[in-house]
């Protein structure tokens, strides 16, 4: 995950989730790039989860360092939500980092995230808020290279095709 850590960016239900994939996959771990609001209470809910040694927190960095994060991830995960307030994912900015990085993505069905995400064809849309699809949605991507490797390709080929600068440039004339 990379994000701010804000109640719309649903983390606490991916810390969550983590649980049920660590039970499988006991040596994964989820790396939480950023920082926020939600940060002091996102390492208690980890520790009391038992996540102490599958989740790290990174902290901020530097945008120039953001592309190693992506491409040492097996999976990106951005399990935004609705929150209280109704703010939600606009575009999903970092969906298309972690794309163009080759990682294949599992994201919320909220806001403007599937019009980057297609359903099994550039990732795995789950509903918001949800734990458990999060958990199986990651899971099926970490027990399966090909299919991981199959995502990422569409997706990548997706937003070179949609979200270009040449594509974006045309579309102001």
């Amino acid at each position: 995950f990379v994000g701010r850590l804000a109640e719309k960016k649903g983390v606490t239900h991916l810390v969550e989730a983590m649980a049920e994939i660590a039970k499988k996959h006991p040596n994964c771990k989820l790396v939480v790039v950023g920082d926020g609001p939600e940060k002091p209470a996102l390492i208690p809910q980890s520790q009391q989860l038992g996540l102490s040694e599958n989740v790290v927190f990174a902290g901020s960095v530097p945008n120039n360092a953001l592309p190693s994060f992506y491409r040492a991830a097996d999976v990106f995960a951005l399990p935004s939500i609705v929150a209280r307030s109704g703010d939600t994912e606009g575009l999903g900015v970092v969906l298309l980092e972690a794309i163009a990085a080759g990682t294949p993505v599992v994201a919320s069905n909220v806001g403007g995230i599937p019009d980057i995400v297609v359903h099994n064809k550039t990732g795995l849309l789950v509903v918001q808020k949800s734990p458990e699809q999060l958990a199986n949605a990651i899971t099926s991507l970490l027990k399966n290279p090909q299919l991981r490797r199959k995502l990422g390709a569409a997706a990548k080929k997706h937003v070179t095709k949609k979200y270009s600068w040449a594509t974006i440039a045309e579309k102001f004339y």
